[in-house]
Formats: structure tokens, sequence, C-alpha cells
């Protein structure tokens, strides 16, 4: 073999090292977050799922990303900044902005807490997320206001559409849970309520409750005045 080839050879195992060595580096890369600006704890009328699906509606967008950290704990990272030009880079490696959310159930509500990082953007972004959460049950901008069900036929909301959603058999969030309904299931509001729990009754005879954020009247009508008077509960 010539001194070229092997020095060829040389060159491209040198060369697949260093990429191998490179990625290596970006597997094992941890950015250095920025530190914590601003904290809050309250309670919240929603279930924890609705604040992890909110958060990452309303905070998750670029250029942060959306990430779940734990089974009741979930946070957005920034992993694009805009450079000296105006250029995106790809990497954040220093002050990597944040905003982290936990929510708890107990037998008051749902507990949470939102912590913001320093650095331009995860405080107004994390405010969002407070200020549609502890909004007034009877503030009509939120989709948390209250809502009274009439007594009748009612639906699950369409986000349970193929899904099972188990009775409540107590009106509060941390108590057992009963039979599973579909949105298709034949259920009817009754009189019972408590809070944020209506009463219903399923075709078989069984009574629960149901989140009231979680189900719509289903007038069995389908003419144009029963659909506006159903769209009065929505």
């Amino acid at each position: 073999m010539s001194v070229v080839s092997q020095m060829e050879r040389w060159v491209v195992r040198g060369k697949d090292l260093q990429r191998r060595m490179l990625a290596a580096r970006e597997a094992h890369r941890f950015p250095l977050l920025a530190k914590e600006a601003q904290h809050w704890t309250f309670l919240a009328a929603v279930p924890p799922r609705e604040v992890f699906a909110v958060m990452e509606q309303m905070l998750g967008t670029f250029p942060f990303r959306f990430e779940l950290t734990g089974e009741s704990s979930a946070r957005i990272v920034e992993f694009r900044r805009k450079g000296l030009i105006g250029q995106w880079s790809r990497h954040v490696e220093i002050h990597t902005r944040w905003v982290t959310c936990e929510a708890r159930t107990e037998s008051s509500g749902t507990v949470v807490t939102v912590v913001a990082s320093k650095g331009r953007g995860p405080v107004p972004r994390a405010l969002q997320l407070v200020q549609l959460l502890t909004r007034g049950s009877e503030d009509a901008r939120t989709v948390y206001r209250h809502r009274a069900i009439p007594a009748g036929p009612v639906s699950l909301v369409a986000s349970w559409a193929g899904m099972p959603y188990e009775l409540f058999t107590e009106p509060r969030r941390d108590g057992p849970r009963g039979p599973r309904v579909l949105t298709a299931s034949g259920i009817e509001a009754i009189p019972g309520g408590s809070g944020p729990f209506t009463r219903v009754r399923l075709s078989d005879g069984i009574e629960g409750f149901i989140e009231t954020d979680q189900i719509v009247a289903a007038p069995e009508a389908s003419t144009r005045e029963a659909q506006l008077e159903a769209a009065r509960f929505v």
C-alpha cells in the first residue's frame, strides 16, 4: 500500500472519529437553565389534565417546546433563540429560559404551582396561564365560567369522542369513580348537582356525577329552536 493511500485512510478515520465525538457531545449536552424569577401558587377549579392542555396550547409555542416532566408536572423550555443579526440559533445552551407547572388534586380543588425563569418571554407566558386559571367563574371570557346545565339529555364534549369517561360517585374530584360512558351513551342531567359537578342518570338507571365543563346539552329535537336553546348552555 502506498504512503498516499495510507494517509488518505488515516484522514477518513480521523474525520469519522471527530463526527462520532461531536454526536456524543450533542447527545449528552445539558443546557444551563436561567435562574428563577417569579413564582405563583393558587387554587384552580379545573382538573390537572386541563391545566396541562392549556399550558401546551398557550405556552408551548415557538421558540419554546412543551415537555412532560412527571405525572403531575410539565414545563416549557426555550430551544431556539435569535442571534445578533436576527438568525435563529440551533442550540440554546446558556441561560435557557423556562416555565414549569405542577398541578395536584386535593379536596378543595387543583393546587397549581407555576414558576418562570428570568429572561425575555417566560414571565409573560406564565402570566397568561395564571390569569386564565384564576379568572372568576362568572367571567364570560374564560371557558371555566359558571355553566348551569338544564335537566334533560346531555352528551360529553367532542374531545371525549371515542374515549371512556368514568363517572364520579361523589361530587368531588378525589372521590371514587363509577361506570364508564362515551359520547354516544344515553345520559340525562337531573337535579342534585354540587359545585362544578352535574348529577346525571344513565339509560340503565345508574346515577353519578360528571364535571359540568365536560358535558353539553343534547336536545332530542333537531329543530333550529331547540339548537339555539341548547347553545345558551355551551
